[in-house]
């Protein structure tokens, strides 16, 4: 019998896995699994500033007021 297997094994392992904080979580994930259920704005704040530079206005301004601001922010002290 595995470890998996054995009862209680499920429990366990959700309740060491809520003490770790997110950074360590997600460590080795792909981007794909990091991003995945996230919406588009949330999606968004996930973007590099490099790739951040090449959205067009357009899409920016289609993001909730929130996500917008904090991306002009980021724009913005990154010098652009």
């Amino acid at each position: 019998m595995s470890v998996q297997d054995m009862e209680g094994f499920d429990e366990l392992m959700e309740k060491f896995l809520a003490k770790l904080p997110v950074e360590q979580r997600l460590a080795g994930l792909p981007a794909e699994q990091r991003l995945a259920g996230l919406d588009r704005d949330h999606q968004a704040l996930a973007l590099p500033i490099e790739v951040l530079r090449l959205m067009p206005e357009q899409y920016i301004a289609s993001l909730s007021p929130e996500v917008e601001g904090e991306i002009r922010r980021r724009l913005q002290r990154s010098g652009d």
